[in-house]
């Protein structure tokens, strides 16, 4: 299989090695037949989310199906370093969304959306939260699919990481931030305020957990600006 990325990626999460064909179906059947309009004969790059991406060639299409032969098949291993980005709970939808699709792009292993003692609660719509996900796992040619996780405070999210080397965005006089570095460790937990940062009972919280204050540069940035400079900095790690 070639290296180069393909035109357009389909999430088929049903993909085994043994398969054979892999029959897909509902909005990204359609969008394969109504909307880009591939035929009978044509080939398409199909992934599972999990490792797995596959050249296949269309032999059937139908009202909702289109069925396809797997012509090869690729497997990658699940990387060495694991980034998990989580970020408080942005109340403005596109820039949450913004925040989705850049954490994905940039290589977020699972996203956790929380809620932080400075956010203004805001109920989170998974559903499109998971179709925002996958359609950037799709534009970005990933071979895996990040998971979306929710907690309702960063205590919460510390507890779900325990075992995670935490990372935290932070601008203050009163913690000595680092420049960041390369990932060494595993497991990663980088980890972003809502709008008006941290407060002081979280950055207790963070210091008892041994985090690294990492130092974003001199400007002040959006919830979702930080999200995508954060991940960009270890963009070659994992």
């Amino acid at each position: 299989m070639s290296s180069v990325f393909p035109r357009n990626l389909f999430y088929v999460p049903e993909i085994s090695r043994n398969d054979e064909q892999v029959i897909i179906e509902g909005q990204e059947a359609r969008h394969i037949s109504k909307v880009l309009r591939y035929n009978v004969g044509d080939v398409i790059t199909v992934a599972n989310g999990t490792g797995a991406r596959c050249n296949c060639e269309i032999v059937q299409i139908t009202k909702n199906n289109v069925t396809a032969e797997i012509i090869d098949q690729k497997k990658v291993s699940i990387p060495l370093i694991k980034k998990v980005m989580a970020f408080g709970a942005i109340k403005t939808r596109d820039r949450l969304e913004f925040a989705i699709e850049k954490a994905v792009e940039l290589g977020a292993w699972e996203i956790c959306i929380f809620d932080s003692d400075h956010s203004e609660r805001s109920r989170i719509n998974e559903e499109r939260v998971h179709t925002q996900i996958i359609s950037a796992f799709k534009q970005s040619c990933r071979y895996f699919l990040p998971k979306l996780i929710i907690k309702d405070s960063l205590e919460s999210v510390l507890a779900q990481y325990r075992d995670y080397k935490p990372r935290i965005a932070y601008v203050g006089d009163d913690v000595q931030s680092e420049t960041p570095g390369e990932l060494d460790d595993p497991l990663n937990l980088l980890l972003v305020g809502p709008e008006g940062g941290f407060s002081d009972r979280e950055v207790e919280l963070c210091k008892k957990s041994n985090a690294q204050f990492i130092d974003l540069g001199k400007n002040r940035l959006r919830a979702e600006t930080a999200v995508a400079a954060f991940l960009s900095y270890y963009l070659h790690s994992g």
